[in-house]
């Protein structure tokens, strides 16, 4: 009697699996959901990402951070991956990031404009390269 519950139980779950995997994959409002990510088109802020690095004095390598886009491609909110301790300095580092990147909007199934976020990276050594 046992096993005739186990081996209920086990079919019962590998009928109704893919039921519930075809659920999660449709299209809830998730990146899941997105055809095309946000695109970067240009940062043009590397002398001043630089310039206001400095004068916080951040002595990191890098920096790692995450963009929402609205709609419209337009940057509205920063954070800072690893961010420092003085609530300051992450608030004009992000006041730089969000004021220099340019992104073309993510696309739903549709073809329709969404939000969505970008993630970057800014070693220090390349961008003192460039300029």
């Amino acid at each position: 009697m046992k096993n005739v519950l186990t081996s209920a139980a086990v079919l019962f779950s590998l009928v109704c699996a893919p039921a519930a995997l075809a659920e999660d994959q449709a299209g809830d409002g998730t990146a899941r959901s997105k055809v095309k990510p946000v695109r970067l088109i240009a940062f043009d802020g590397a002398r001043e990402f630089l310039k206001t690095s400095t004068r916080l004095r951040v002595w990191r390598g890098e920096v790692g951070y995450t963009l929402a886009v609205d709609a419209a491609g337009t940057p509205t909110d920063c954070e800072l991956t690893e961010r420092f301790r003085m609530n300051y300095v992450n608030d004009k580092l992000c006041e730089v990031l969000i004021k220099h990147h340019t992104f073309e909007p993510a696309l739903d199934t549709s073809g329709m404009p969404v939000e969505g976020s970008y993630e970057g990276l800014l070693n220090y050594q390349e961008l003192r390269e460039r300029d």
